[in-house]
């Protein structure tokens, strides 16, 4: 699998990687201000990904999200907060069907939830599980105490992966590895900047 494949696998599983709250702000281990903007590091280059607006989908406001390498849009995401959880529903053109649970809301050591969905075409399933609710991680731009959710044997288009996303109270997505097949590559914050 090539450098680039990886990266844009990578980019796209950041957002795996999906209330009460009022939809544009989103949940407070995931906001979702308009304009919010988080930098990573994923080997030797840097990914963007942006808050950039509310799009109807399926009768419903969600939160489009748009993921930028080297300054250009590579996958635009589409994400909806309900009472118990931040739902991913669509990836570039292709709908999520059902769409998948990317954060349980409350967070609660434990809990797990499966997967069986469709990306397309392509099938996804598996099982996520909220590891721990106050992990220590440390990124570039900082220790943090975060929620860890991990994937757990899932196949996505007959694929096995393992995911593993840290989740920060008021800052979202701080850190994020994954191993598809045999390589491995890990996702860390550079830097966070809330939406105004």
């Amino acid at each position: 699998m090539s450098h680039t494949i990886r990266l844009a696998i990578g980019a796209a599983a950041i957002l795996l990687g999906q209330v009460a709250l009022a939809q544009n702000t989103g949940y407070e281990y995931f906001p979702l201000k308009a304009k919010s903007k988080w930098t990573y590091k994923v080997q030797d280059q840097s990914v963007e990904v942006l808050v950039s607006g509310i799009e109807k989908y399926n009768n419903e406001e969600c939160t489009r999200v748009d993921t930028i390498v080297n300054g250009k849009v590579q996958a635009s995401e589409l994400y909806i907060v309900k009472t118990d959880g931040v739902y991913r529903v669509k990836v570039k053109d292709d709908r999520i069907d059902p769409p998948v649970k990317v954060l349980a809301i409350p967070p609660k050591k434990g809990d797990s939830w499966e997967v069986k969905s469709k990306v397309g075409s392509q099938i996804v399933s598996g099982k996520f599980v909220t590891k721990e609710v106050s992990d220590k991680v440390v990124t570039p731009k900082g220790p943090f105490d975060a929620v860890l959710v991990e994937g757990v044997d899932l196949d996505v288009a007959g694929t096995k992966t393992t995911v593993k996303v840290w989740f920060a109270k008021g800052v979202g997505i701080v850190k994020l590895t994954y191993k598809i097949q045999d390589a491995e590559s890990v996702l860390e914050l550079t830097n966070y900047e809330e939406g105004k």
